[in-house]
């Protein structure tokens, strides 16, 4: 591993420095989430962010309206949609699925001849690249697209001093860059490097997945934009827009033959080797890697880089979109350090980042920022999947030794969909597994099955809300007949799997000993000696799982409810039979319930929070807990106000970061009476013991001195519900609503950790649309922006405080442009009324105007000199026009005077002919007509329509 003369630093340094000598501004990367893109996943190109200037949509006051040149390293991450490379790290030398893409950027400035004549100044004179190692490609064209190739740019890379014989055509796939299958795109020119050198000509294997030829720069000349019918539409200006691997240049400056065995990743692979004692990395692929530790170290290496940078711009791990991806990532690595690098999964990741944060935290500073969000986001996935991982690899073990024994080469989609739905194993990642044995996988037939799951549990879902109930006579027929022992739920303060036994079935009347004879997809519920599920109560919703025998029975848990100490898991059997005596393992959602204890901790907090800030009559009133909020219901006579909001949050917040220890016990209930300030739901019966939960405050120190003073400074309360460990998993406290639901009675809504962090982020882009709302000159655009932006205010959910202000400063701009538009009316109104009376003051005869005033679509001045004529000169017609094709407006009226009139002239007649032109319909009663058009550019032939049919009428 060879650092020699260029380190990876001073490769991305010196290529900033290169450009901004050429008068490029140096921007940060943009974020790897495109939040405002719906189009992407994730950002796949150094472009996404400089997409509004590509389609001329960039706003005048956006600070990238006034940039010509650009130079960034832009964060991609290239594992979802149309540029997946997932299924290749690893076994290369040269893929990624996060990579530095180094650009340099002219929006409508130069074009091809700069372009190319600075990146091959760049590769062959900075770097010193040697240019018989350098070959080119271009556009060889597309008839049946009808583009012609770009000979240009072959005559361009000659005359820099590039062979003919190292210039090479390419096809739509190779040499025409499009984004997605809407958007900029453009005929490119690649730059690839030969890794072997030593005199040889490689043109022949450029574009041919040989992993010692390899591009390096993607010179993109931006000159269109896919329409959503495939055509091409050119765009406003001709844009340069290029992208160069970084990784893959600085393997090419320090002269190895692969990515990984360059300083961007030696910290990495030292890290690792650090953590797990594992042998050193030697850079070996294929068959020369013979125990897969080389690969499993790219493996981590890369996936370590993606999941934090991920993380760090808000993507969150969950079972949909780019949240899915980050958490198909996270498990594919982790099952390659475990099987791999001995590692012990739990915490694994979190230990690589150091190594990361350290190498490219200076470059990307949101690292070393989010570095205790992504250490924790981290550990709760990992952890989650550790609980299924030895039993899912198990599983597979037994599917794929089955597979040897029938000596067929194909994985059932069944088994695949039941890795996942069971285990948590990613369909990609038994494909992985299933590679390993030399077994395929059908999608289809994956695909089928996770259909059939799916029917089957909406069929159930429908009668979730009227899933049984225990009513007094079946407790009873329980307990005295068939002598069921209540459940023992202690397990469910606890973290991960339990074992229990299977007492009974019910079926909504009966009970049963087997589910054999019930239909399939029936919604049921199971009775367990033991759960750790937690049944709904104390405003802490239930929990959701599974419970199973692996390979043998899965039983789907969507509510669990308590009955006088019967705890009901009601759900339906996704396969095999259920029956009394079974040994099961209960398996709650860890990444459900977690929010769920964030918000039930969080909502301890904001109780004691509420007493400091209100007073001590705060009492609760009722609660809920689930996985997206806290809502929180408590006495006060008047609506908090906004300064007593803040404060109430920024007490919750400051709780919160002390990441104070959260204790709970079982205390004989007058005892735990007497502790200073402990807080209950007034006319609740509590069992005794009682369980107490204390956050900061060991609960026996508090017994051994009950009314001390001091206890007050803690939230203590009795609570059967799950908490943190600490608060500072909780992260933030935001609140976004506070309103009366009846007399005497208040309610918050509050958001926890992501959903928290989420709530946040929408403010700050918000803000933004704010700010370039604001910065807009007045005028038509302005005011639509200002319609649609009210629109998206009102439907925000965010920050209550936050969105106060944000209200505040929407208000302020609108009053702007409410006091502009009045002004302008007033001043069009003017110009409209001036311009008709010098009409008729040079043709004293004349008893009618038909024209177009130089005003916008202001149909109040046009109302105006209506309103003068109905007034002052009632013999006189006008026909008015206003608006203008930039606008996108047009406006026009008609008052017929006592003259025209009194010769069978109607309003109604004369506009109608008018509306056939200009579009949209008029409206109003004689002698008046106004109306609104649709067809702005039409309104020169609305004007001369209005004549001609006057002129007609009147036969002059």
């Amino acid at each position: 591993m060879s650092e020699g003369k260029w380190p990876a630093q001073k490769v991305r340094q010196t290529f900033f420095d290169f450009f901004e000598q050429r008068g490029h501004s140096i921007v940060p990367s943009g974020s790897v989430v495109p939040h405002n893109d719906p189009t992407l996943l994730f950002t796949n190109a150094g472009m996404n962010q400089f997409k509004p200037i590509f389609l001329g949509t960039v706003g005048k006051t956006d600070p990238m309206f006034s940039l010509k040149r650009a130079a960034d390293s832009q964060k991609v991450i290239r594992a979802g949609g149309k540029h997946n490379d997932l299924d290749d790290v690893g076994k290369d030398s040269y893929h990624h699925t996060f990579f530095e893409m180094l650009g340099n950027w002219s929006f409508g400035d130069y074009f091809k001849k700069e372009a190319i004549a600075m990146s091959w100044e760049l590769l062959t004179k900075v770097y010193g690249l040697d240019p018989r190692r350098l070959y080119v490609t271009y556009f060889e064209g597309n008839p049946s697209l009808n583009l012609e190739p770009d000979l240009e740019a072959k005559e361009l890379w000659k005359a820099v001093g590039v062979p003919e014989d190292q210039i090479l055509p390419g096809d739509m796939k190779d040499n025409f860059w499009e984004m997605g299958d809407q958007g900029p795109c453009g005929p490119c020119s690649e730059v690839h490097y030969d890794k072997v050198g030593g005199g040889r000509n490689a043109a022949h294997i450029v574009n041919k997945d040989e992993p010692m030829v390899v591009e390096i720069w993607n010179i993109v000349f931006m000159q269109y934009d896919r329409q959503k019918d495939r055509s091409l539409k050119p765009l406003p200006a001709k844009h340069i827009d290029t992208g160069m691997g970084y990784e893959r240049l600085v393997s090419a400056l320090q002269d190895t033959e692969s990515n990984y065995a360059t300083d961007c990743f030696t910290p990495i692979f030292n890290q690792i080797q650090t953590v797990t004692g594992v042998r050193p990395y030697t850079d070996k692929y294929g068959k020369d890697d013979a125990d897969g530790i080389d690969t499993a170290y790219r493996v981590v290496a890369d996936h370590i880089r993606t999941l934090s940078f991920a993380i760090s711009d808000g993507a969150v791990p969950n079972n949909d979109g780019r949240g899915y991806v980050i958490r198909r990532i996270l498990r594919r690595g982790v099952r390659y350090a475990r099987k791999y690098l001995n590692a012990e999964i739990g915490s694994f990741f979190s230990k690589i980042l150091p190594a990361l944060v350290d190498h490219m935290g200076t470059q990307f500073p949101e690292l070393v920022k989010k570095r205790q969000d992504i250490e924790e986001i981290l550990d709760e996935e990992e952890e989650a999947f550790a609980r299924t991982l030895d039993r899912g690899e198990a599983q597979f073990e037994k599917y794929a030794a089955e597979a040897a024994k029938k000596n067929v080469t194909k994985l059932d989609g069944g088994v695949v969909w039941r890795l996942y739905d069971t285990f948590g194993f990613p369909v990609d990642l038994t494909k992985l597994m299933a590679e390993e044995r030399g077994l395929d996988i059908d999608e289809a037939e994956v695909n089928a099955a996770k259909e059939k799951a799916r029917e089957a549990s909406k069929a159930v879902k429908g009668s979730a809300d009227t899933f049984s109930k225990l009513n007094v006579h079946q407790i009873a027929e329980l307990e005295q007949q068939l002598n069921v022992a209540r459940t023992n739920d202690d397990a469910k303060f606890s973290k991960g799997d339990s074992k229990a036994k299977v007492q009974l079935v019910f079926d909504g009347k009966t009970f049963h000993r087997s589910t054999k004879d019930l239909p399939p997809a029936t919604a049921i519920g199971i009775l367990l000696d033991s759960t750790n599920f937690y049944a709904e109560s104390g405003g802490q919703v239930a929990d959701t799982g599974r419970v199973v025998i692996d390979d043998v029975v899965e039983f789907k848990v969507m509510d669990v409810q308590n009955f006088g100490g019967y705890i009901l898991h009601s759900g339906y059997v996704e396969y095999g039979v259920l029956s009394a005596g079974d040994e099961v393992i209960c398996e709650y959602d860890e990444l459900r319930r977690s929010p769920i204890r964030n918000n039930h901790t969080g909502t301890h907090v904001l109780n004691h929070a509420l007493r400091e800030v209100l007073g001590e009559d705060i009492n609760q009133k009722g609660s809920l807990v689930d996985s997206e909020k806290l809502r929180f219901d408590f006495s006060h006579k008047t609506q908090v106000k906004l300064d007593e909001l803040q404060k109430i949050e920024d007490s919750s917040n400051a709780y919160i970061r002390r990441g104070s220890k959260v204790y709970a016990k079982d205390v004989d209930l007058d005892l735990a009476r007497e502790i200073e300030g402990v807080r209950a739901v007034f006319g609740e019966t509590y069992p005794n013991p009682v369980r107490v939960v204390s956050i900061g405050m060991d609960i026996d120190t508090m017994l051994k001195d009950p009314k001390k003073e001091e206890w007050r400074q803690y939230s203590v309360e009795f609570c059967g519900g799950t908490h943190v460990d600490h608060t500072g998993l909780i992260k933030d406290l935001v609140i976004v609503e506070e309103s009366g639901i009846a007399k005497g009675i208040r309610r918050i809504i509050a958001y926890t950790g992501e959903a928290a962090h989420q709530v946040q982020r929408e403010a700050v882009e918000f803000s933004k649309q704010l700010d370039a709302l604001d910065a807009l000159p007045f005028g038509p655009e302005k005011e639509a922006q200002l319609k649609a932006v009210s629109v998206a205010l009102s439907q925000l959910v965010i920050s209550t405080l936050t969105k106060d202000k944000l209200n505040q400063r929407f208000q302020k701009i609108s009053t702007a442009v409410v006091n502009e538009q009045k002004k302008r009316q007033k001043a069009e109104a003017k110009t409209a009324l001036d311009t008709v009376l010098k009409h008729f003051e040079k043709n004293e005869d004349s008893k009618w105007f038909v024209g177009r005033l130089p005003i916008g679509g202001n149909a109040k001045a046009l109302a105006e000199v209506f309103k003068h004529f109905q007034g002052k000169e009632k013999e006189k017609s006008v026909y008015l026009f206003g608006g203008n094709e930039a606008e996108g407006t047009v406006v026009h009226g008609v008052f017929v005077g006592s003259h025209l009139s009194s010769q069978g002239v109607t309003a109604e007649q004369w506009a109608g002919s008018v509306s056939g032109v200009v579009g949209g319909r008029s409206g109003g009663k004689e002698p008046l007509r106004q109306g609104q058009g649709t067809n702005p550019e039409r309104i020169d032939d609305g004007v001369e329509v209005a004549v001609k049919w006057l002129e007609e009428k009147l036969k002059l």
